[in-house]
């Protein structure tokens, strides 16, 4: 039986550099049927997840996370992390950091579903120049009033 420290510690080393060849082995990691929901999207199903992440990171140079506390609940883990990324046309080209939790429902040494929490906005809409633009004069009339 495997125990909760290491689907977390395989769960980062498959996220520590996301690519083609980690995104390949997720079927090990998670069951064939896994619902995934983040903030821009949801998924069913292990091909659906490999197929949403290998369009995610197209034209991305990197894609890492590091990951800090967690917290496990019955089958329940809860895992921080900090994601880094850069992508030629997000923020001029410069690196995204955005700090994340995700909630792991396990089953059978696997995760069963996925839920992760974090900024949509400071990740992708804001760095990107029109949307940015309008995102950034709407942050500063809310602080102004």
């Amino acid at each position: 039986m495997t125990s909760v420290a290491d689907i977390v510690e395989q769960l980062e080393r498959l996220y520590d550099d996301l690519n083609e060849d980690s995104i390949a082995a997720l079927d090990t990691l998670y069951c064939e049927d896994v619902s995934f929901v983040d903030p821009i999207h949801h998924v069913q199903g292990i091909d659906d997840l490999k197929t949403y992440f290998l369009n995610t990171i197209k034209g991305v140079e990197y894609c890492h996370f590091a990951f800090a506390d967690r917290a496990r609940q019955g089958d329940d883990v809860f895992v921080t992390w900090q994601m880094r990324l850069k992508h030629p046309k997000l923020a001029q080209g410069r690196e995204i950091v955005v700090p994340g939790t995700s909630h792991l429902k396990l089953e059978n040494d696997k995760i069963l579903s996925q839920t992760d929490y974090y900024d949509a906005g400071a990740m992708l809409y804001e760095h990107i120049p029109v949307i940015g633009y309008v995102i950034d004069k709407i942050k500063t009339r809310v602080k102004s009033s």
